[in-house]
C-alpha cells in the first residue's frame, strides 16, 4: 500500500514547483512590462528634454520678457526680462520698484533712466490690463519705451509677462492724429459756415460803430454785440484747437467726486439761467483716476451743457458714478426729448448739432478728451425719455 504521508509530500512538492514556475513566469512578464515601461519612460524623458530645450530656446528668443515666481519669489526668467529689468536675480521677491511713478491707468508706472545716459527713456509699465499710453506726446516717441506687464497667478505660482508695445502705441497715436487731420479736412465746409455767420455779423456791428450819426447808447449797444460775436469766434477757434489737441501731457491722481463737483460748478451758471437742477449722486467717494484734470472737467462740462440746453425749465440733470472692476463709470442723464435716431450715429462727429445755436464741437471734444485717457463714452436714450451719456475711465486703487 502506498504511504499516505509520502503522497502528501509529493503533492506539496509538485504544488510548490508549479507555484514557483508561475512565479518565474509572472516575474518574466513583469520584467518584460518593466522593460517596455522603461523604454516608454526613456522615450518620454527624451521627448521632455527636447521639448524643454525647444521651450527654452523659444523663451530665450522671445522679445517679451517672461518671469516665473513662486510664493512671490523669482524662480527663473528669460534674457528679455533681464533686459527690461536688469536688477532681476533669482530668489529675489517680485515687486514693482518703488522708484517707478504711477501713470494714468490701474497698475501703470513710469520709470525714467539716469539723465547721464545717452538716451533718456520713459518706461511705462502696465500691470493687469492692456491699453494705450495716452499721456505721452508723439514728440517723445523716440525717447520712451512702453512696457506692458501681465501677471497670471495659479495658486502660489505666478507667470509674469513683460512686452514692449512702444511701436504699437506710437502707431496708434499717429493713426489718431491722422484721423483728426482727416476729420478737419472733411470739416472745411462746416468751418467756413460756422465762421461766416458770426464774422458777417461782427463786420455789420463794426460798420455801425463807424457811423457818425448814431448815438452813444447805440454805439454801446453795437459794441456789446460786436464783443459777443468776437467771443463766439474766439470760442469756436479754441474748440477747433482743442479738437486737434494731442494726448494729455501731465496727469495726476484726482478723486472722481472732485472732478464732478468742479464740472457741476462750472455748469451752474447755465443751469441757474435755465432753471435746471443739477443732482449729483456719488457712489464712489474715494475712487481716484489719473487724468489731466482740466481736460476731463471740460469733457464733463460739455456733456452737462448739452444736457442743460435740451432740458425744459424745472427739469433735472442727474449725475452719478459707480465703481466697476478697474474702472469708474459716470452717468449723466437728462429728461429732455432724447436724441433723434438719425443723429445717434453722428452725435460725436464735429459740427453735428441738433440745436440752431450749437456749433457741434462740444461733444466731439468731450469724446476726444475721454478717449485720450483710455476711457470710453457711450450715448443712449432713456426708456422714459431723455438722453443718457455713460463715461468709463480707468480707476486707481481706492484710498
Amino acid at each position: 500500500m502506498p504511504d499516505p504521508q509520502t503522497d502528501t509530500a509529493t503533492q506539496k512538492s509538485q504544488g510548490l514547483e508549479e507555484a514557483f514556475d508561475l512565479f518565474i513566469e509572472a516575474s518574466k512578464a513583469l520584467e518584460a512590462q518593466q522593460a517596455v515601461l522603461q523604454g516608454q519612460l526613456n522615450e518620454l524623458s527624451s521627448q521632455l528634454i527636447a521639448a524643454n530645450s525647444r521651450l527654452s530656446s523659444l523663451l530665450n528668443s522671445l522679445p517679451a520678457g517672461v518671469i516665473l515666481a513662486e510664493h512671490d519669489q523669482l524662480i527663473d526668467f528669460n534674457p528679455a526680462a533681464a533686459h527690461f529689468i536688469p536688477e532681476l536675480t533669482k530668489g529675489m521677491p517680485w515687486k514693482i520698484p518703488g522708484t517707478w511713478k504711477s501713470s494714468n491707468s490701474p497698475g501703470d508706472h513710469l520709470r525714467r533712466q539716469d539723465d547721464k545716459q545717452q538716451t533718456t527713456q520713459i518706461y511705462e509699465v502696465k500691470a493687469g490690463i492692456t491699453g494705450a499710453a495716452g499721456e505721452h506726446s508723439r514728440q517723445l516717441a523716440d525717447k520712451q519705451q512702453i512696457l506692458q506687464i501681465l501677471e497670471v497667478k495659479t495658486g502660489a505660482r505666478s507667470v509674469i509677462q513683460i512686452q514692449d508695445i512702444s511701436s504699437a502705441i506710437a502707431n496708434r497715436a499717429e493713426e489718431e492724429r491722422m484721423s483728426r487731420l482727416t476729420a478737419m479736412g472733411k470739416m472745411s465746409a462746416g468751418i467756413a459756415h460756422q465762421l461766416r455767420t458770426p464774422l458777417s455779423t461782427a463786420l455789420l456791428y463794426a460798420s455801425h460803430l463807424a457811423d457818425q450819426n448814431i448815438t452813444d447808447d447805440q454805439k454801446q449797444l453795437f459794441a456789446d454785440r460786436l464783443r459777443k460775436q468776437l467771443i463766439s469766434l474766439e470760442k469756436l477757434a479754441s474748440n477747433m484747437l482743442l479738437f486737434l489737441k494731442q494726448r494729455p501731457q501731465q496727469t495726476t491722481p484726482v478723486a472722481v467726486h472732485e472732478l464732478l463737483e468742479e464740472a457741476c460748478q462750472a455748469a451752474q451758471g447755465l443751469s441757474q439761467e435755465r432753471n435746471i437742477e443739477l443732482k449729483l449722486s456719488l457712489e464712489c467717494p474715494h475712487t481716484l483716476v489719473n487724468v489731466e484734470k482740466h481736460s476731463i472737467i471740460s469733457a464733463f462740462v460739455a456733456i452737462l451743457e448739452n444736457a442743460i440746453q435740451v432740458s425744459e425749465p424745472g427739469q433735472l440733470v442727474e449725475i452719478s458714478c459707480h465703481d466697476q472692476p478697474n474702472q469708474t463709470e459716470i452717468i449723466i442723464e437728462d429728461y429732455g426729448p432724447g436724441i433723434a435716431e438719425n443723429m445717434m450715429d453722428t452725435i460725436f462727429e464735429p459740427f453735428s448739432s441738433g440745436r440752431v445755436t450749437g456749433n457741434g464741437l462740444g461733444l466731439s471734444i468731450a469724446r476726444s478728451n475721454i478717449e485720450s485717457h483710455r476711457g470710453q463714452i457711450l450715448v443712449s436714450n432713456r426708456p422714459n425719455g431723455g438722453a443718457r451719456f455713460t463715461i468709463s475711465l480707468p480707476s486707481l486703487t481706492e484710498l
